[in-house]
């Protein structure tokens, strides 16, 4: 996907509409919340032309994301449907800090860290979910799921496997930093070692997920570079063959077709088999469709779960 050079301010979003998400005040000031309820963390220092953008579509504020791009988007309602609108493109940097408390502010965007160590700031980013080399994002407005096309960075994809073997969800934030949340760690002496020299704002959030029911830790898992995803479009039922796939599928319907006469017996199941083949005859076996069954609905990353459950509906 790369930079977009093409798009200016206003315009219309063309891609999958993710990422970090922040809120911009009437006043220009942009901060970050966890959930309603919880202290508001004001970006330091602010971005003044990404706050003008956005009051130019929505004069009360409202919600921002910063892919991992650094591309800032918001959506827009036009004829009682939401679109995605390009407002620019950040480097995304300093600190978040609890209001009149800068003693206790947030790096936005850690240092020098090791694959494993304890994610130190605010856990959130465009989100992603991976089983084994498949990887995809999940549209929350449809429910519909888009494979990335291009999969990710061996070296990322390998640090995930090794934390998360059955797959689950994961951030990549506005710098390309991966993070994700796992419910144990390999190392626990590391996590004893690092969780006191987390930011005091960072062990509350972590303390309120775990009152809440979520016994997770964020940690590091490496930075994606210059990738950047490829996203394919899932197939619609209404999508039209092409000539090639209806030619597949009629010669496959022949295929079929009753070719003896069929009696009751032969559907008798014999040998604990359904197939009357003997369980010690591989020759019948059918194909594994691993390839095909539906991807899983992971639940190992609660942030937005948390949101819906406190206020009611998605954002």
């Amino acid at each position: 996907m790369g930079t977009h050079d093409d798009l200016s301010p206003g315009d219309s979003w063309p891609h999958h509409y993710r990422g970090y998400r922040l809120t911009v005040s009437p006043d220009k000031t942009i901060w970050w919340q966890l959930y309603n309820g919880t202290d508001r963390l004001e970006l330091e220092p602010g971005y003044a032309e990404i706050a003008e953008n956005l009051l130019d579509e929505k004069r009360q504020g409202g919600r921002i994301h910063v892919t991992e791009q650094g591309d800032v988007l918001t959506r827009v309602e036009d004829d009682d449907e939401y679109s995605g609108v390009y407002l620019g493109n950040v480097d995304l940097d300093g600190h978040l800090l609890p209001e009149g408390q800068s003693e206790y502010r947030v790096p936005v965007r850690p240092q020098d860290l090791e694959p494993g160590d304890l994610w130190p700031s605010v856990y959130d980013g465009a989100r992603y979910s991976f089983v084994d080399e498949r990887v995809w994002w999940n549209n929350g407005s449809t429910n519909r799921r888009h494979t990335v096309d291009n999969g990710l960075p061996a070296s990322v994809l390998g640090r995930l496997q090794q934390y998360k073997r059955q797959g689950g969800s994961f951030r990549i934030t506005p710098w390309g930093d991966v993070i994700t949340l796992i419910p144990s760690h390999p190392a626990p002496n590391l996590v004893q070692e690092q969780f006191s020299d987390l930011p005091r704002v960072v062990q509350n959030i972590i303390k309120l997920r775990k009152e809440r029911g979520v016994e997770m830790l964020p940690i590091y898992i490496g930075n994606i570079g210059d990738w950047s995803p490829e996203l394919s479009d899932p197939r619609s039922l209404s999508d039209a063959l092409s000539e090639e796939e209806q030619e597949d599928l009629a010669s496959w319907a022949s295929s079929l077709g009753s070719t003896s006469t069929t009696t009751a017996s032969s559907h008798k199941a014999t040998n604990g088999s359904d197939s009357g083949e003997s369980s010690s005859d591989s020759s019948g076996a059918e194909e594994s469709e691993d390839d095909n069954e539906p991807r899983p609905e992971f639940e190992d990353d609660p942030m937005d779960w948390i949101r819906r459950d406190i206020e009611g509906g998605p954002e």
